[in-house]
C-alpha cells in the first residue's frame, strides 16, 4: 500500500494517511494533497520527500523534491510540441533505509510553462515507469523495474514507485532512478525518459 505522511515544516504537527492504492499502480501525481507552502510530504514506501514552495514563475504553489545527500531527483520535458503539448517527467531516488524511487509524468498544453497549462488524459492514455539501476563493473544494470502503470481514471499526471525496504535489493552500491513515461495524443504515444543523479545506497 502507498503510505503517505504530511509534515508541517513550521511546526510539530504531523498527519498520517494511508491510501488504498498499490505502490506500482500509482495514485496520481504526488503529492495528491493541497500544496500549502512550507509543508513537507513523504512517500513512506520509498522515502522520497517533497516540499511545497511558492513559485512566481510557475504561477502559484507547487511540490518540489526535497533534495539532500540521501535523495536526488531531476525533472525535464523530454517531449515538447506546439501541436500535442508537452510531457513533463520527474524521477527521484532515495537512499533512506534500503532506498526507493518514484517517477511522475504530467501533461501540459502548449506553451507548457504554467500550472494552468495542465491538460488531462483519459484513462489508459497516460503511463509512467521507474527503473532502479545499480552501477557495477563499469556499467548501469537494472535492479528493479516497475513496468508501465497506466492511469485508471482521467488525470493530468501519474505516479509509479518502488520500495526496496530496509536494504538495497541488489546490495549496497551506487544507484540511480530512470523514469519513463508518455501520453497518447493524435493517434500515437509521445514518450521520453529522465535519469535522476546517482547516490550511494547502503
Amino acid at each position: 500500500m502507498v503510505r503517505l505522511r504530511l509534515l508541517v515544516a513550521t511546526g510539530l504537527v504531523s498527519l498520517a494517511l494511508i491510501a488504498p492504492t498499490p505502490v506500482l499502480a500509482g495514485a496520481g501525481p504526488p503529492p495528491n494533497e493541497v500544496c500549502v507552502p512550507g509543508t513537507i510530504w513523504e512517500d513512506l514506501a520509498s522515502g522520497v520527500k517533497y516540499i511545497c514552495i511558492y513559485d512566481e514563475i510557475y504561477g502559484g504553489s507547487r511540490w518540489e523534491l526535497l533534495e539532500n545527500g540521501r535523495q536526488q531527483g531531476r525533472e525535464e520535458q523530454p517531449f515538447r510540441s506546439t501541436a500535442y503539448g508537452c510531457l513533463d517527467l520527474f524521477a527521484a531516488i532515495s537512499g533512506e533505509g534500503g532506498g526507493g524511487a518514484d517517477a511522475i509524468v504530467r501533461t501540459y498544453r502548449w506553451p507548457c510553462t504554467h500550472q494552468w497549462d495542465r491538460v488531462t488524459q483519459p484513462a489508459g492514455e497516460l503511463r509512467s515507469r521507474v527503473v532502479i539501476q545499480r552501477y557495477s563493473s563499469g556499467r548501469w544494470a537494472t535492479c528493479r523495474d516497475s513496468g508501465y502503470a497506466y492511469n485508471t481514471s482521467t488525470a493530468y499526471g501519474w505516479l509509479v514507485g518502488i520500495d526496496m525496504g530496509v536494504g538495497a535489493d541488489c546490495g549496497s552500491g551506487t544507484y540511480r532512478a530512470a523514469g519513463f513515461g508518455g501520453f497518447f495524443q493524435g493517434g500515437g504515444w509521445h514518450t521520453g525518459g529522465v535519469f535522476a543523479p546517482s547516490l550511494w545506497v547502503p
